[in-house]
């Protein structure tokens, strides 16, 4: 009998939409457009990245089990771009994004197990449209490079309990899981709302109603457990740092958390966040049902497969942390990103069963119109609109500039290399990925946040201070204040922060301490 996909009409594309292979060349394609223009347009419109893009660069100039916020694997992650592609700003933009694609290749993976290829590539489409995955996805934080272990998670959940009971491959999946668990992890603490809902699906799961289906479920743990050691060590030995940073977070930062006012309005910030960050796939789909509203509707497969899977871990996180809020907690709209990780599988619910050929000409032109259309405005907004309205805005902080100015100064009054640069993350990371010996930075002039820095070797190289005093700057910390109180030179310089002459300018004071002991010439930058 003869197996190959039935013909079909050709259209703009030479495209077969009852082809696997079409369709996973064409999925393939679309994830690699994705990666290509969040990551272009913003080099090209950014003069410096966001405030999380800068904080994992400066992190990044050492390997830690851990800092003194987060856990460590973003960090690494960013470790790794860097030593291969150099600490720029348009690396923070790709290493952000490869954990976008990442898990969008793991979207595409699931919804082959539930839908057929061209649905698969349909629900890819729409999940690359939340907001998480485009506009927020150009953020280097914790949020969104733990997009990626959690894609590979849920994979590796999925594909555990589809495998035959016999037979190795089960065990090994399990054992993979327990990886992707561990590096969720150690991405962020906000795994474990992850590892709750996912604990429920095998719970109701019937596969999973059997003694010996739970074995190599220990063996995921126990590899689990096994690559959180050396954290849970780091932990221990800093004193639970990221432990008490998120406690602060949780404390600090509700507004008016005793008053019912202020919950409520706390609760229905994070609520309408998400559906604003929702909202460009729901626009997309919308206008996707109605470019299909006269088309015959054709007959297709049922989704069946795994809707259990989808349905619970597509909403289950989501639902979880609105139940933790309405019991009191604070909750920060970020804390959302990784849970949209199904939404385009759960929306496929409302894409209409048409023709094949019809379904995919009309996807691929919302998908894309809608890619150019979302990250162009997000490349001219923080780029051309700011400089032109005369704005200051992080897009368009002008490191460069000050930079140039820095060094000037630097090889006026200085005695020694340029190696270590004090000041406050935002500043002094910017500065120093601009500076021509790219020194390493102290944050904060605080060697608990600064674990890279050789305090003990200090002393060999004159040290610059930086201090931001630009209107809303944030306050420097009082031992950078001490340091710069020791410079033996010092001054402030001003740069424009836009092309205005006459708009703000960014103005900072600095000072150089200088060195008491010999050998800075040996000492590694």
């Amino acid at each position: 009998m003869n197996s190959a996909p039935p013909p079909h009409r050709a259209g703009l594309l030479p495209l077969n939409p009852d082809d696997p292979r079409h369709m996973a060349w064409l999925t393939l394609g679309f994830i690699a457009l994705h990666l290509l223009l969040w990551t272009l347009l913003p080099a090209l419109s950014h003069r410096a990245p966001p405030w999380d893009n800068i904080e994992q660069l400066v992190w990044s100039q050492s390997l830690q089990w851990g800092y003194y916020k987060h856990p460590p694997a973003p960090t690494w992650w960013m470790v790794f771009w860097t030593e291969l592609l150099g600490r720029h700003v348009w690396v923070t933009f790709l290493a952000a994004q490869l954990s976008v694609a990442g898990m969008l290749l793991c979207v595409w993976r699931i919804a082959l197990a539930v839908t057929t290829p061209l649905r698969a590539f349909v629900s890819v489409v729409l999940t690359a449209l939340v907001a998480y995955h485009g506009l927020r996805g150009i953020m280097a934080n914790h949020n969104t490079l733990q997009l990626l272990p959690v894609g590979l998670l849920l994979w590796a959940l999925l594909g555990a309990v589809r495998a035959p009971p016999q037979g190795a491959a089960r065990w090994w999946l399990w054992a993979a899981a327990g990886a992707a668990g561990a590096l969720c992890v150690l991405s962020k603490y906000s795994a474990l709302v992850w590892f709750a809902v996912a604990g429920l699906w095998l719970l109701l799961e019937p596969r999973m109603r059997s003694l010996r289906a739970w074995g190599p479920v220990l063996l995921g743990a126990a590899v689990c457990l096994a690559l959180l050691a050396p954290h849970v060590a780091w932990m221990a030995q800093s004193d639970f740092a990221t432990l008490r940073y998120a406690q602060d977070s949780f404390e600090n930062s509700s507004p008016d958390s005793a008053g019912l006012p202020g919950y409520w309005a706390d609760l229905w910030f994070f609520t309408t966040a998400q559906l604003g960050r929702l909202a460009p796939a729901l626009i997309a789909l919308g206008v996707l049902r109605w470019r299909l509203r006269r088309t015959p509707a054709a007959s297709l497969p049922a989704p069946d497969g795994e809707r259990l899977f989808v349905y619970l871990l597509g909403t289950g996180p989501l639902l979880l942390t609105l139940c933790l809020g309405l019991g009191g907690m604070h909750l920060a709209s970020s804390w959302a990103t990784t849970f949209f990780v199904l939404a385009g599988l759960l929306l496929l619910r409302w894409v209409p069963a048409v023709t094949p050929a019809r379904l995919l000409g009309a996807t691929l032109a919302v998908g894309l119109a809608a890619q150019l259309l979302l990250a162009g405005g997000l490349a001219l907004g923080r780029g051309v609109l700011v400089d032109q309205l005369g704005r200051n805005a992080r897009s368009n902080f002008p490191a460069p500039a000050m930079a140039h100015a820095l060094q000037a100064v630097w090889a006026q009054h200085a005695h020694t290399p340029l190696r270590v640069l004090a000041g406050e993350t935002w500043l002094a990371g910017n500065l120093s990925i601009h500076l021509p010996s790219q020194p390493l930075v102290f944050i904060d002039a605080e060697p608990r946040h600064a674990p890279w820095i050789d305090t003990a070797a200090l002393p060999r190289c004159d040290l610059l201070v930086v201090v931001d005093r630009s209107p809303d700057a944030p306050a420097p910390s009082a031992q950078t204040l001490q340091l710069l109180a020791r410079a033996s030179t010092h001054g402030q310089l001003s740069v424009p922060w836009t092309s205005k002459p006459q708009g703000p300018q960014l103005t900072v004071d600095w000072g150089i301490v200088p060195a008491t002991q010999p050998g800075c010439e040996q000492q590694k930058p």
